[in-house]
């Protein structure tokens, strides 16, 4: 594994593999990851590109390398009182190039929606390690692509990132938690919807689900007044029994990174009740020391536990998947046991932009050279 000290360093690395037609898997920790394993020739590791590049906190934006922790991030942004406002689980070993390339977020998706609403510019080395620079503080733009967002979610079929710069946000003066206990996936649905009507603006609503019934917990941030005047209001509205203060911050995290099993479900909002009914359901069932969790304002779900018995496992994976695609969504497994992959494509049916997807990799990378069929229909 080669770990590159530098930009320019990563391009010569990736020059000399081009030459050698060498094909390339990118990561930020030990081996080349994603729903889709790559077998490669080299693996080139982001580790040792973990700097701040730029940061003025007057001006709200940072530029970070990609090989930083999201939590080592933060950490440097709350001395000014701000932070970026992307929140992938395991924050200490996710780095920032890796939740850029997986399109990974947590609950604040709810407000500030995903790495596309926040990244400014980016700095990526091609396959052919070329450098190329797109969006904001940029010195050179690649025409006819919008760089920063074209990478998120790419895996690291289309090029290293190398750098990223972020607009911040400031840290809320206030947060509170409420959590309104044993919730039906309809009753997730008419919590929004009463808040949607009301015109409340939490920055965080998800829902985790026990085998039988979900907690919902919803975050207020912003000045104290705001935040207490919101909880009220919603506590008015709701008329249910809740908890204030409480957190479920940990089974969030356990839902999200636990077991050997990762699922990945979206869909349309408006269909989490079925969603739950015909997918969630289902694959908590067929798992051992499941758990689960809802983003019902986004149409998110994550399913997670051990796999001890392939074939259930399988035979709830495939009626899941199908149910989602039809209602417009899809269902990737972002981890799985072996006998899993082997059997069960992690990412499902192509889109229908697949023919823009192949083209963007033939434009990118056309020896299809970086992490060779691990993305969407073996790109």
């Amino acid at each position: 594994m080669y770990a590159p000290a530098s930009i320019d360093e990563a391009a010569e690395l990736l020059r000399d593999f081009a030459a050698k037609r060498r094909t390339v898997g990118i990561t930020g920790a030990v081996g080349p990851s994603g729903p889709a394993r790559a077998r490669v020739d080299e693996t080139v590791s982001t580790r040792a590109l973990a700097e701040i590049v730029d940061y003025v906190p007057t001006d709200q934006i940072v530029t970070v390398q990609a090989g930083m922790t999201v939590a080592r991030l933060q950490a440097a942004l709350r001395k000014h009182d701000q932070r970026l406002a992307l929140d992938p689980p395991a924050a200490e070993r996710t780095t920032i190039g890796g939740a850029v390339a997986s399109a990974s977020y947590g609950p604040l998706r709810t407000r500030y929606g995903t790495a596309r609403d926040v990244i400014v510019g980016m700095t990526i080395v091609r396959a052919d390690g070329t450098i190329a620079r797109g969006g904001g503080k940029v010195v050179k733009n690649v025409a006819g692509f919008d760089i920063p967002k074209l990478m998120v979610g790419t895996y690291g079929t289309l090029a290293m990132v190398g750098t990223i710069t972020f607009r911040l946000h400031p840290l809320p003066q206030a947060s509170c938690d409420v959590v309104f206990p044993g919730c039906d996936a309809a009753t997730l649905r008419s919590l929004c919807a009463t808040m949607t009507q009301a015109q409340l603006e939490p920055s965080a609503v998800y829902g985790i689900f026990d085998g039988v019934s979900y907690a919902c917990a919803v975050r207020f941030e912003g000045f104290p007044a705001g935040v207490g005047a919101q909880r009220d209001a919603l506590l008015a509205l709701a008329q249910r029994e809740c908890s204030e203060g409480a957190s479920l911050d940990a089974q969030h995290e356990a839902a999200r990174t636990a077991g050997d099993v990762q699922l990945k479900i979206t869909t349309a909002p408006s269909k989490i009740g079925e969603l739950h009914a015909r997918a969630i359901a289902p694959l908590y069932a067929a798992l051992a020391s499941a758990r689960a969790v809802v983003y019902p304002e986004v149409g998110a779900a994550f399913v997670s536990g051990d796999c001890i018995d392939a074939p259930r496992l399988l035979a709830a994976l495939a009626p899941a998947r199908a149910w989602v695609e039809s209602a417009g969504g899809t269902l990737v497994t972002s981890e799985a046991p072996a006998e899993i992959r082997a059997s069960f494509d992690p990412w499902g049916t192509p889109p229908p932009s697949f023919a823009l997807m192949r083209a963007l990799k033939e434009r990118f990378d056309p020896d299809r050279r970086l992490s060779p069929g691990s993305f969407v229909g073996g790109l």
